[in-house]
């Protein structure tokens, strides 16, 4: 690798690993190789990255998955990808009202998809809204004086 590795991003997937196999952290280098060193198979590779994805807050797409093979590798993938946040964000921070537009959209996408589901899962999402209503009727102390409105 001809880049320069953050020592603290390559300390945290060791540590990752170290936990993860039960291994000092110190018996781990950047050139061991994930599957044929340090013995990892498919899903093992997967919690690992599944772990990494959580302590550094970022995604791993299923596509890149081929190409981290050994310590160094994972720790150079995901330095770019800290690289690529950090500047990704920078360019986004000046419009937090697009941010908030993008949510409404998102929910409202969400509520058309749900009325284009099969009847059976709009009775239950039907069911689930009146059980809700009637947990916060009931729970608001009202001892069960409070009108129900029809549909």
């Amino acid at each position: 690798m001809t880049e320069r590795i953050d020592p603290a991003v390559t300390a945290k997937i060791i540590q990752a690993l170290a936990s993860y196999l039960k291994r000092d952290p110190a018996s781990i280098t950047e050139e061991h190789h994930l599957r044929d060193d340090l013995g990892l198979d498919s899903v093992a590779i997967i919690e690992l990255l599944f772990e990494i994805e959580e302590r550094f807050k970022l995604q791993i797409p299923d596509q890149d998955l081929p190409g981290l093979s050994t310590v160094g590798t994972v720790a150079g993938y995901v330095q770019r990808r800290l690289a690529e946040s950090k500047t990704e964000s920078k360019s986004e921070s000046p419009k937090p009202v697009a941010a908030a537009s993008k949510s409404k959209a998102a929910k409202s996408t969400k509520t058309k998809t749900t009325s284009a589901k099969s009847p059976s899962t709009k009775k239950a999402a039907a069911t689930k809204s009146v059980m809700a209503r009637k947990s916060k009727t009931t729970s608001s102390g009202t001892s069960g004086k409070k009108k129900v409105t029809a549909r």
